[in-house]
């Protein structure tokens, strides 16, 4: 399926980023379906590793980039897309990344807030996506692993240049889950979703007194 642009993604510096494999599975679907993806030459793809330290640099060389627009994808166990959006401050799990590092409660940056909030409006752009014929959902917040970090680090070091959001797709591959070929169209509704965004930094934050909910 075409997707029908609101603004003109093609001609913005564009990152798009996917997962390596992790948890002893030989194949991301991030990634899968970020390689699928039919990219101009203003697009960059890049494979991210599941790995706290990594995280760090690589996001961090992101920034040096400043694209316009930077959409990371990861993998997660729903059966459908779940549109990111918010990221936390926080790194707390029982799983290992791919260097056995398991974090607990550990900040991601100090004197930062809880939360940030993705540059989009997450239930818009789910409902863009479904309207194509794709299940999807916003979704609350994108966890406290990998993907996570990699939402927040993005957030607090590009959002006052860079549109950010974070997609998640599933896990469960064809025929039980979702064809990659959507993957991509879901992919391609989210850049187009970003490139229409006028930043405005000082609306990224949340503050954990007042959003209780």
């Amino acid at each position: 399926m075409a997707v029908q642009p609101t603004a003109s993604p093609a001609k913005k510096s564009v990152v798009v980023t996917g997962f390596e494999p992790f948890g002893g599975r030989r194949v991301n679907r991030s990634w899968e379906a970020v390689k699928r993806l039919q990219a101009p030459p203003s697009w960059e793809k890049r494979l991210l590793a599941v790995d706290y330290q990594k995280i760090v640099g690589e996001i961090a060389e992101l920034a040096k980039q400043k694209p316009a627009c930077l959409l990371l994808v990861g993998e997660s166990p729903c059966r459908h897309l779940a549109v990111e959006q918010v990221a936390l401050n926080l790194a707390d799990t029982t799983r290992a990344d791919n260097s056995q590092s398991p974090p607990r409660r550990e900040t991601l940056l100090d004197d930062q807030p809880l939360a940030l909030r993705a540059s989009w409006d997450a239930r818009v752009v789910a409902k863009r996506i479904a309207a194509a014929g794709i299940p999807a959902a916003a979704s609350y917040h994108a966890g406290t692993y990998c993907c996570n970090a990699s939402l927040y680090l993005a957030i607090a070091s590009l959002a006052a240049h860079t549109a950010v959001g974070f997609l998640h797709v599933p896990a469960r591959g064809w025929p039980s889950g979702i064809h990659l070929t959507k993957l991509a169209t879901a992919i391609e509704i989210c850049i187009d979703s970003l490139a229409t965004i006028n930043l405005s930094p000082s609306e990224q934050r949340l503050d954990p007194t007042v959003h209780k909910g």
